[in-house]
């Protein structure tokens, strides 16, 4: 992969966020990014899968935890759930939502960010894992969250993409190869796998599936999609120089009224983790 450019020509700073998959726990990104800010904490580039690409650009596109924080708290859960039935679009037509987002980062490229920010997403067609960093931010997040199976795909550069916490939870990877010397992971969820005696079984019903759709949206081609990916094996992952676990404990994916719980569950996790941020960062300036 190629580094993303800044508007001064260099490279990505030394410190990545890379945020993770999870639904409504996702606004746990929020409570960590607030206490990485308050502390100091330099953060140079924002990596985002599924939710961690809806949290992400909030701070991304100003640079500022506070202005981050009042709009993602600025939705009500009836106001959530309407934008996730309009399927997830982040446009002035799409509900309160979807005009809050757009006007928060949707419009902007990903050149007008202030904090350099990338997404993840997956193509329905060929499955494999997109690093989205150039256009318009809201169709990256747009594929980024989109949740196979249920509505369809995100169209960019005629290519079909759905969620891109799909393979790996959290996009550290990605943030690494970015150029990125400290890695702070937040996971929010865990990915499920299929045993073994089962993947054969899954990837041969997903590729009959894949076999008889005519287009990838249809529905045939999205099942056959998500059993061939749990179908395949788990391949070991970068670790970070530092991995943040809230607590999501009794919160579900689905459940807008607990964004507020899972933010301060978020800060909490970010505050037990600054040591080891810390000693991170000291490495990283005596190395």
């Amino acid at each position: 992969m190629v580094p993303p450019s800044t508007s001064s020509g260099e490279g990505p700073g030394p410190v990545a966020l890379a945020l993770g998959a999870g639904g409504t726990k996702g606004w746990a990104h929020v409570g960590v990014i607030k206490v990485l800010r308050e502390a100091g904490v330099p953060i140079d580039l924002v990596v985002g899968a599924s939710a961690g690409a809806l949290i992400g650009p909030l701070y991304t596109a100003t640079g500022d935890a506070a202005t981050m924080e009042r709009i993602a708290f600025s939705f009500t859960p009836l106001e959530s759930t309407e934008w996730f039935l309009r399927g997830l679009r982040i446009a002035p037509g799409s509900g309160r939502m979807g005009r809050r987002l757009w006007q928060a980062y949707g419009r902007l490229s990903f050149k007008e960010m202030k904090v350099l920010f990338v997404a993840v997403a997956h193509d329905l067609t060929t499955g494999e894992r997109l690093v989205l960093r150039q256009g318009n931010v809201a169709r990256a997040v747009e594929a980024s969250i989109r949740p196979p199976i249920w509505g369809l795909p995100t169209w960019l550069d005629g290519r079909p993409l759905v969620d891109g916490g799909l393979q790996s939870a959290v996009p550290v990877d990605v943030a690494l190869q970015s150029g990125a010397a400290v890695v702070i992971a937040v996971n929010i969820g865990e990915l499920y796998w299929l045993p073994q005696r089962l993947r054969p079984i899954s990837a041969r019903w997903g590729h009959i599936l894949r076999e008889g759709a005519a287009r990838p949206e249809e529905l045939p081609n999205q099942i056959g999609f998500m059993l061939e990916l749990l179908a395949r094996e788990k391949v070991p992952e970068p670790r970070p120089q530092v991995e943040i676990r809230p607590d999501m404990r009794g919160i579900s994916a689905f459940s807008p009224w607990q964004i507020r719980l899972a933010a301060r569950r978020g800060e909490a996790a970010a505050r037990r983790a600054l040591p080891a941020i810390q000693r991170a960062l000291a490495a990283l300036q005596t190395s």
